[in-house]
């Protein structure tokens, strides 16, 4: 397990300097200045990075899967949808839905084959009325589901199921709620977080001189916002576009996924682990196999990640240490 916890760093090269000072103030100025680079070697060493100390405490801890469903037809995304989720299909004709039933009912379709003791099943589908070429991620608000490809952004009601053009011109890195039928849109291209309202209308949001290349977003539960920025560290901000605060990441991040209480989980493309952050602690978990994540969702208790388009895996959260 590897664990970060962010605050003020600890120097370690300040710590040796005045150690060196103290104990020979005459030494030769050659054995100082080896005693800065030992310095800057231990800071590498233990982890100070930034604004954040990393401690490493051992291998990582491995996530074991209490189910894993194999999809009739290969998935890109997946997003939560109240107490389920969706699943877009790379076929850009579909989203499947999926329930969380508390005991195991199978699938109700016959579109996945569980290998465990499922706690969720299939429960229906949306088919969309216009195909999406080359689907890239899917979203969902209390009245709208939300998806995009490498050049739009669409949005569909659940009660008309009619899939419309939303917003163009944009390469999507992240969607955030604002409220219902509002989307905070991390956009890619132009390195900046774009407000879509409920009536079509767009502005800039978070200019990329404050938030630097913006991805993965999530709506926290006390009414404020996190982003992944340049893919190393996670931007907390408010309502007003205000950042409040920044909490360094393993280089390389790109998913990202919260529950109701504010614990966020973060991860790379492809990459077989999960990080796991309550308040300032960042722990990281392995995800055992050849797990190849691409995207992940926390509901009902669980981690559900979708692995390399052809199953969803279902792990139970750790619990807080």
């Amino acid at each position: 397990m590897l664990q970060w916890s962010s605050g003020p760093a600890r120097s370690t090269v300040s710590k040796v300097n005045v150690q060196a000072r103290s104990n020979n103030d005459h030494s030769n100025p050659n054995d100082r200045m080896s005693l800065v680079v030992l310095g800057a070697a231990l800071c590498l060493v233990a982890g100070c990075v930034g604004g954040g100390r990393v401690t490493p405490v051992s291998s990582l801890a491995q996530l074991e899967p209490e189910s894993t469903a194999d999809l009739g037809s290969p998935a890109v995304s997946i997003c939560r949808d109240g107490d389920g989720l969706l699943v877009l299909e790379n076929s850009g004709t579909r989203i499947v839905r999926y329930g969380f039933p508390n005991s195991a009912l199978g699938s109700a379709l016959g579109t996945v084959s569980v290998r465990g003791q499922s706690p969720f099943a299939a429960m229906d589908t949306l088919p969309l009325t216009r195909r999406v070429t080359a689907p890239a991620g899917v979203a969902a608000d209390r009245f709208y589901v939300y998806l995009y490809d490498d050049h739009a952004l669409y949005r569909m009601s659940k009660e008309k199921l009619d899939l419309q053009a939303w917003l163009g011109n944009v390469r999507v890195a992240g969607l955030a709620s604002f409220e219902s039928g509002v989307m905070l849109v991390s956009d890619a291209d132009r390195g900046a977080i774009w407000h879509k309202g409920l009536f079509g209308e767009s502005r800039q949001f978070i200019s990329g001189a404050e938030i630097a290349r913006p991805g993965a977003m999530v709506a926290l539960p006390d009414g404020t916002f996190a982003v992944v920025s340049a893919a190393s560290k996670l931007v907390y901000f408010n309502r007003s576009g205000v950042v409040l605060r920044t909490v360094p990441l393993p280089q390389g991040c790109d998913l990202l996924a919260g529950d109701e209480t504010g614990v966020l989980c973060i991860g790379q493309s492809g990459k077989p682990e999960v990080w796991v952050l309550r308040g300032s602690r960042l722990t990281g978990y392995g995800l055992p196999g050849s797990v190849s994540p691409l995207s992940f969702v926390v509901v009902g208790g669980r981690l559900a990640v979708l692995d390399a388009g052809t199953s969803i895996r279902v792990y139970r959260m750790p619990e807080a240490e």
